[in-house]
């Protein structure tokens, strides 16, 4: 008896102390989309007392009631900077499914869908039901167990107090984590893990390039792989990631799948070992300026900027004649900036002879042509599509500099790819956005709303949506005039850095009454890192400083040729263009 004692003493000891282990585990930073689509990041929450985080499986918790108590502890305790959040990670449940389950329920509470496991791995959740309370501001575990101990745990928390550790006797299954770090198979670096890169990262991370550092080496991946997974779940990289539950299929869609991201960070996690006599990254060639669309049939030379080290820029109108002597078409323009680290973005405005000056121009007679930013992809309006430049006119560019904290000149290329003869078809443009709004100060999240009436059939090619430093999300969606509706595209997570335009892999109809619907969030907080003052309110305006709310898309109008009535042909005036 006495001996059995011993041994009971001694396996409490080992239990209690894993657990004590566990309680004291730093969180690593993680981001995810919740069963709605909406992001959120752990960091993000910093500002609060509290995160709670519950295991979810669809079946497991709907049975045993934990969505209702979890929702009830919720409304208790959210007025105490407590958020609230169940986690699934569960392989068998399908966004569609936890959807319906918390739409059944009138659930509020957001389901983060672990789809690659890895968050729910590090966080050593282990079964269904697992709850853990974190603190929000150093992500350290203050409490692990099953749901029954989680409002004293609570308690305990919010006095002050040190909770203590709870068993796990009424948790549910175990999850089955399918792809774990200890597996025998290891990831390939040459045959795995360099594709990966080769097609996601490199074209950014390389000698000449736009990010900071290069992917030359398996040494540069290996000494910087922390940062790789940090930025990998987190969802920084790649940047122009969308919610890919929703909307049509886009080209060259940003982001990795999940497998990818699985295959990556378990590489990571097993040190980043390397395989092979060779390194294929080294044969990575710097960075050659030139045009992706070919060779142009006119390329213009932009007068050199010389931009200071430090300061505000104010947004510079740089006319470039184009000298044309009769209408031309274009397929398509694209600009090689000169200097990609002061050259934020240039829109390209067409003006006739009767704009008086730049400045005249600016304020609102000029047509947006094209344009240039950070991950936009060149302006192509395909083989039987183009637009009309009249003989006469002349480009007109607005140019946003940074500085860098060194002098620089930039030194822009302009390239217009021509038709021939005139296309079939006339490509157009519109706009669903607000140009009247105030966004309070503190706000972490003002909704804001624009619709936009398609009054002629048409196809949409492009989605181009815009916004400043207190953009947070935004998202495209139809409402067709037979009652019906879908969202066509949705950018969870947005980044003024970077300004994409996403382009459906087949061209949207949109008949004639359609209502275009932007959707968007503003973030005016201190949370928001990229926020220039949250202690002030913000308008609509051009300089970055101020706002913008735009959804751009580019059109075929159904009809619309070379020989229809120009005046019929929608296009978007400068005074809804994107700063």
């Amino acid at each position: 008896m006495k001996a059995l004692n011993v041994a009971v003493f001694w396996f409490w000891l080992l239990l209690s102390s894993a657990l004590s282990a566990d309680i004291d585990q730093r969180v690593e930073d993680f981001a995810l989309l919740d069963h709605t689509g909406k992001f959120h990041q752990l960091s993000y929450y910093g500002d609060q007392r509290g995160i709670v985080l519950y295991s979810h499986g669809v079946e497991y918790s709907g049975a045993n009631s934990d969505i209702d108590r979890f929702e009830k502890l919720q409304s208790q305790y959210g007025d105490d900077q407590v958020v609230f959040f169940m986690i699934n990670t569960f392989s068998q449940d399908s966004r569609d499914s936890v959807a319906e389950q918390m739409r059944n329920k009138e659930a509020s509470v957001p389901v983060l869908l672990d789809e690659t496991q890895i968050v729910s791995r590090d966080l050593s959740i282990s079964r269904l039901g697992e709850v853990l309370v974190i603190d929000a501001e150093n992500r350290r575990v203050l409490h692990r167990g099953d749901i029954d101990g989680l409002e004293a745990s609570l308690q305990k928390v919010l006095a002050g107090q040190d909770s203590e550790p709870k068993g796990n006797s009424s948790l549910g299954p175990e999850i089955v984590f399918e792809s774990s770090s200890d597996e025998k198979d290891s990831v390939s670096y040459t045959d795995e893990v360099v594709p990966i890169l080769k097609e996601n990262c490199v074209k950014c991370h390389r000698e000449g390039a736009i990010a900071p550092w290069a992917m030359s080496s398996h040494q540069m991946i290996k000494g910087f792989s922390p940062m790789i997974r940090e930025v990998v779940l987190t969802q920084r990289m790649p940047p122009g990631q969308i919610d890919p539950h929703v909307g049509r299929p886009i080209e060259n869609v940003p982001g990795l799948t999940i497998e990818e991201r699985k295959r990556l960070v378990r590489w990571i996690d097993s040190g980043s070992p390397k395989d092979g006599n060779s390194d294929p990254l080294t044969d990575i060639e710097a960075e050659v300026q030139k045009f992706s669309l070919g060779e142009p049939d006119i390329v213009l030379e932009v007068p050199s900027q010389s931009i200071p080290a430090t300061g505000v820029i104010d947004y510079r109108y740089v006319p470039v004649p184009l000298n044309l002597d009769e209408d031309v078409w274009i397929s398509g323009m694209e600009f090689l900036p000169g200097d990609r680290e002061v050259l934020h973005h240039v829109i390209a405005y067409l003006t006739s002879p009767a704009d008086k000056t730049a400045k005249a121009s600016s304020a609102g007679s000029g047509q947006n042509i094209a344009g240039f930013a950070p991950g936009r992809q060149p302006d192509y309006f395909g083989e039987d599509s183009g637009r009309l430049i009249p003989r006469g006119s002349n480009l007109l560019l607005q140019m946003h500099y940074t500085t860098s904290g060194r002098e620089a000149v930039d030194a822009t290329k302009v390239g217009i790819f021509l038709h021939k003869k005139p296309p079939a078809y006339v490509m157009s443009g519109d706009v669903v956005g607000q140009r009247r709004f105030m966004i309070p100060p503190g706000a972490k999240e003002h909704k804001l709303e624009a619709t936009q009436e398609i009054e002629r059939d048409a196809l949409l090619y492009q989605f181009t949506p815009h916004m400043h430093f207190r953009g947070k999300y935004m998202s495209y969606e139809a409402f067709y005039p037979d009652g019906s509706s879908e969202v066509l595209l949705s950018v969870p997570k947005y980044n003024f850095n970077w300004q994409y335009s996403y382009r459906p892999q087949e061209p949207i109809f949109l008949p004639a009454g359609t209502k275009l619907v932007a959707k968007g969030a503003m973030d005016n907080s201190d949370r928001n890192p990229a926020n220039p003052d949250s202690s002030k309110p913000v308008f609509f305006g051009l300089q970055t400083m101020h706002e913008m709310f735009f959804g751009f898309v580019t059109l075929r109008y159904i009809g619309d040729t070379p020989d229809s009535d120009p005046s019929a042909v929608a296009q978007v005036s400068v005074s809804a263009v994107m700063d």
